[in-house]
């Protein structure tokens, strides 16, 4: 069980910050390598982690943000879609999709031919960002409650649409995971009952993992995208979501 807890936490951690759907590979790799359904203490968790992650991976940009009241205005407009449309509609998106395998195969594959095919030339930093070009993004935010979509991925090809340099599009992603998944994960914690050993080798064990796999992602996001854009993501997505559409298709 601590073996699965880990393997989870790490799919949760990389998963999360790579554009490339973290809900999407935990419901098409569950049933494929047996990974049972999870506890709700052992989701929070996970979240829980990788908010830590984006939250340390942020501390070099705190005194940035709150130098231009901008950039924080932008966050919080950005967050706002996502969040209200989350709270109304995630639980229904999610059960009606939870099953789904091949169209959340198909959404694998057509943003990862739209990452191919982006452009990534924008030379607009964080500070000149209009609060319309954010709340932009934070609807395009609101995409990913479809599985396959992607959080990470959506917001990037936000930003890069509306002119964004590739370091700031990153950037701004991860203000909004730390928001996003901050609310999610208070969310979860109150809807939670204090009943149970949280502190088990199993939850530990999974708070870590993507604890450390999100920080190492948050690191390895920013210096791929700013090397080579969103491509190498899109060909992941194709060869992935085309693999497992197949897989699907023939079980």
């Amino acid at each position: 069980m601590t073996g699965q807890s880990i393997i989870l936490g790490l799919i949760q951690g990389l998963t999360e910050f790579f554009p490339i759907s973290s809900s999407a590979h935990l419901i098409l790799l569950r049933p494929i390598f047996n990974l049972g359904e999870q506890s709700l203490w052992f989701d929070v968790l996970l979240h829980g982690g990788t908010w830590l992650a984006v939250l340390i991976y942020l501390i070099p940009y705190y005194s940035r943000a709150f130098r231009q009241p901008r950039i924080i205005l932008n966050i919080l407009l950005a967050t706002i879609p996502a969040g209200l449309l989350g709270y109304l509609f995630e639980d229904i998106i999610e059960n009606s999709l939870r099953n789904s395998f091949l169209e959340i195969c198909l959404l694998l594959v057509i943003l990862g031919v739209i990452f191919l095919v982006v452009k990534e030339r924008g030379n607009k930093t964080l500070e000149n960002m209009t609060g319309k070009e954010a709340l932009l993004i934070g609807v395009a935010q609101a995409l990913a409650l479809f599985p396959g979509v992607s959080r990470s991925g959506i917001t990037l090809l936000a930003g890069f649409l509306c002119g964004l340099q590739k370091k700031e599009a990153v950037l701004f992603s991860f203000f909004l995971s730390a928001t996003t998944i901050g609310g999610a994960f208070i969310l979860g914690i109150r809807n939670l009952s204090v009943s149970g050993n949280f502190l088990s080798p199993e939850l530990v064990s999974g708070f870590l993992a993507s604890f450390g796999s999100g920080l190492l992602a948050c690191f390895l996001l920013l210096r791929i995208v700013k090397e080579k854009g969103l491509k190498p993501f899109g060909y992941y997505r194709i060869i992935f979501g085309g693999t497992m559409f197949i897989w699907f298709l023939f079980h």
